[in-house]
């Protein structure tokens, strides 16, 4: 689109009489006017950290459902609903009558069949038996301890127990009850740790690193943080959803999370002790990011600088180019003031300053009926 000369006349005039209006106020500002008075606060190093948000689910350190391998009865039950457990502690103890008889005939077998081996080898030794006779003898006794073994593992899982410590869940089962393989039992949680398996863009990935800190918090205990580490990353991107899966472990020693939980994370990336000044400091004309320092012996000049500016947050803005530390901004009247401007320093804001308050006892704000 192709602009006139008249209505290019027409838009330059107006941005030439706002230069100028902007121009004679500096002037005015800079030469004449008595000292504005400002609010300022020190430019500080704080430590700081960038968030990566996420959404995750809980699941227990370890976790399994109890069953059983064979077809048999129940006949006791060792745990309650919720019980804590020990690693090998008996559960449930199915029947096994059958294979205790089993085994006290081996064992009545294994008894006759090393006495009937220890009299051949006297023989042997006698020089009276044969070396065939003695190596029957050794064989049937090494048959019969290996039918012993043998009940003995089939003994083992009438005997049901905890595969590691934990916690139970209810109870699915009741005695006299017939199970079959893979029948729910029970089910049993580690729950000293929990796990959270969670979805990162990739392109947060360079930001990414096991033992990163990481806050979550979930709806079931309202304003209440807990705190967890990256423990793992994985090794391949989603080529669908371009995500990484990782893995937070927290710590649970009094078991508030359990497994199925829907948890809000916070990753803490690129911890750093940077330089911060309060967000009111901080204007922008365009893309570009300036604040007012005061400078001077006696602090009495506003000088206006530009600066980079990295993260927000709460309330604060990090300042990565542009001003030092221990360098007074002004956070209250940089609207008042402009490059060279002479000011003064009504009180400094340390984060709890009562900004209204000051202003009326200086003057410049009325008193509130």
């Amino acid at each position: 689109m192709t602009v006139g000369k008249t209505e290019y006349r027409y838009i330059r005039f107006p941005l030439i009489l706002a230069l100028l209006i902007l121009t004679v106020s500096a002037a005015a500002q800079a030469t004449g006017k008595p000292p504005t008075g400002i609010i300022a606060a020190p430019v500080e190093r704080s430590p700081l950290v960038d968030n990566i948000e996420a959404l995750g689910t809980t699941v227990a350190n370890e976790s399994v459902t109890v069953t059983s391998k064979i077809t048999e009865k129940i006949v006791s039950i060792h745990f309650a609903d919720g019980q804590k457990v020990k690693r090998g502690q008996l559960l449930v103890q199915l029947d096994d009558q059958e294979e205790q008889a089993n085994l006290r005939s081996e064992q009545a077998i294994l008894r006759e069949r090393q006495s009937a081996m220890r009299r051949t080898e006297e023989l042997f030794n006698r020089k009276v038996g044969s070396e065939a006779d003695l190596d029957l003898a050794q064989a049937r006794v090494s048959q019969t301890q290996s039918d012993i073994e043998a009940i003995k593992s089939r003994i083992s899982a009438h005997r049901i127990s905890a595969p590691f410590d934990g916690v139970v869940g209810l109870r699915e089962v009741s005695e006299g009850a017939l199970v079959e393989p893979d029948d729910a039992l029970t089910t049993l949680d580690d729950l000293s740790v929990v796990k959270v398996d969670f979805n990162i863009p990739v392109v947060y990935l360079s930001q990414l690193g096991t033992g990163l800190k990481v806050k979550a918090s979930t709806s079931a205990y309202p304003n209440r943080l807990f705190e967890g580490e990256l423990k793992s990353i994985s090794s391949r991107i989603d080529p669908v959803t371009r995500t990484v899966r990782a893995r937070a472990w927290f710590d649970n020693p009094v078991q508030e999370l359990l497994p199925g939980m829907l948890m809000q994370l916070s990753l803490q990336s690129k911890p750093r002790n940077t330089l911060v000044v309060p967000e009111s400091a901080v204007f922008a004309v365009g893309r570009q990011h300036f604040l007012y320092v005061v400078e001077g012996e006696e602090s009495t000049t506003a000088s206006r600088r530009t600066v980079t500016i990295g993260t927000r947050k709460a309330g604060r803005v990090e300042i990565v180019d542009g001003v030092d530390a221990g360098d007074f901004v002004i956070v209250h009247g940089t609207l008042k003031v402009a490059d060279g401007s002479p000011v003064k320093i009504l009180a400094v804001d340390d984060g709890n300053l009562d900004i209204a308050k000051v202003l009326r006892e200086a003057g410049q704000l009325e008193a509130t009926p």
